[in-house]
C-alpha cells in the first residue's frame, strides 16, 4: 500500500542516522507478496520520499551496486540459501494451511500469532510423496531449543526462546514465493546493510532473522526498533 506516518518515521530516522555517520541509503523494493504489490505505490513510495529531502544513495531507479533492488527480481539469491538449508537437513516441507494451524490446539504467542507445532517435522518420505500429490508446500527450517539475545539500538535487550516463542518458521511459501525472514536477511548481508531501523512490531522476528544469519554464516546488521505511532485513541497509524 502507500506509504503511512509510522513508514516515513522509520524513514527519517534510518536517513538521520545513515547520513549522520557518512553513510548510505538503500531503498529496496520487498516486493514478495505478489497480490498486494502495485507498481502505482511503488513509485508513489518514491515520490513521497523524494518531497521530503529523504533521498536514497542506492536502489530505485538509479541502481547501484548490488542490484536488482526489488526482492521480486533477486529469487536466485535466496534459492541459493535455501539450498545450502536443505542440504544440512535444516528444512523439511510443510503442508499444514494457515486455517488448520488456527484451528488446531498449537500455542498463541500474546500478539495472536500461532507458535508451530511441527505437525510436518517428522513425516516419513512417502508421507511427503503422497501429500505431495494432493497439494505443494511450504518450506519451513527447524529451530533448536535455544534463547537468541541481542541488544537493541532503541530498547535494549531482548530475546527470545526460539523453539517455545516462534516455532519452525516458514521460508518458502506454497506458491513459489520466499518468506520475508529470509529475504531479508539474504538481501541485508548481501546489500552490506550495517543498521536497520523498523518499527517495534518487528522486534519478535528478529532473533529468528540473527539465527539465521548465524547459521548461513552472514554478518549481521545492527538492529534499532522504534515505537509504534499511535492515534489519541491508541490505535495504531498504519495501512
Amino acid at each position: 500500500g502507500y506509504l503511512h506516518l509510522g513508514n516515513l518515521f522509520c524513514s527519517l530516522i534510518a536517513w538521520l542516522a545513515a547520513k549522520s555517520q557518512g553513510g548510505d541509503i538503500i531503498l529496496r523494493n520487498e516486493d514478495l507478496d505478489r497480490e498486494r504489490t502495485r507498481q502505482e505505490y511503488v513509485l508513489q513510495a518514491r515520490r513521497d520520499l523524494d518531497a521530503l529531502g529523504l533521498f536514497w544513495d542506492q536502489g530505485g531507479e538509479e541502481g547501484g551496486p548490488h542490484a536488482p533492488y526489488d526482492q521480486s527480481q533477486r529469487f536466485a539469491f535466496y534459492r541459493a540459501q535455501l539450498a545450502q538449508l536443505e542440504a544440512r537437513g535444516l528444512c523439511y516441507p510443510c503442508f499444514c494451511s494457515r486455517a488448520q494451524l488456527h484451528a488446531a490446539s498449537a500455542p498463541h504467542r500474546s500478539d495472536g500469532q500461532v507458535v508451530y507445532p511441527g505437525t510436518c517435522r517428522g513425516l516419513t518420505p512417502g508421507e511427503i510423496a503422497e501429500k505431495s500429490r494432493i497439494r505443494p508446500p511450504a518450506w519451513r527450517v527447524r529451530v533448536p531449543e535455544e534463547t537468541v539475545a541481542f541488544t537493541d539500538g532503541h530498547l535494549g535487550p531482548y530475546a527470545e526462546d526460539l523453539a517455545r516463542d516462534c516455532g519452525d518458521f516458514v521460508v518458502r511459501r506454497a506458491d513459489g514465493g520466499f518468506a520475508y525472514q529470509l529475504a531479508v536477511v539474504v538481501d541485508d548481508a548481501l546489500m552490506g546493510v550495517t543498521q536497520v531501523v523498523r518499527g517495534a512490531d518487528l522486534l519478535s522476528s528478529t532473533p529468528r532473522q540473527l539465527w539465521l544469519y548465524r547459521v548461513l554464516g552472514l554478518k549481521a546488521p545492527e538492529f534499532y526498533h522504534l515505537p509504534l505511532l499511535l492515534a489519541p485513541d491508541g490505535r495504531r497509524l498504519s495501512k
